[in-house]
């Protein structure tokens, strides 16, 4: 026996669709980003701040963890660093060389006034570092004896 035909609806069944779609799109696009600079965080930071800091083998990141709560381990692990002030110093010490002074008293003054500054920043030159860039600021390899001597 065959099913009774449908009567007269008066109303149209409307179409599921989904709601707001860009939302979702949004959403997504959100958690790629996000998935992305969490893993170009982890993979700027050493092996053993992998370890202590978020718990994670080396290999891959917290999944727990957004970049935004990785960050906030981070700065609460680490001192905020400001790049501006510390590079402006080390410019200074870069540009910094014995012909612009007229004693070798007023070099050593403004040498050890940019080392203490590099100090202050919290970035300070160990002794081998500091030797190595006074010998080289000084340009002892252009004096003859100097020359020699480093020959023998």
């Amino acid at each position: 026996m065959p099913m009774p035909s449908q009567g007269p609806t008066f109303f149209a069944p409307s179409p599921i669709t989904e709601p707001q779609p860009e939302l979702l799109d949004e959403r997504r696009a959100w958690t790629k980003k996000d998935r992305d600079v969490k893993l170009d965080i982890f993979l700027s930071v050493s092996d053993d701040i992998k370890l202590d800091v978020f718990e994670a083998e080396p290999s891959k990141p917290p999944l727990s963890m957004t970049a935004s709560e990785m960050m906030e381990v981070l700065d609460e692990q680490f001192e905020e660093f400001k790049f501006e002030d510390y590079h402006h110093v080390f410019c200074h010490f870069l540009n910094l060389h014995i012909d612009q002074y007229g004693s070798l008293d007023e070099f050593n003054l403004e040498f050890v006034a940019t080392v203490e500054d590099l100090l202050d920043h919290g970035r300070p030159l160990d002794n081998v570092q500091a030797c190595s860039a006074y010998f080289s600021k000084m340009r002892c390899t252009q004096n003859p004896w100097v020359l020699k001597k480093l020959k023998e």
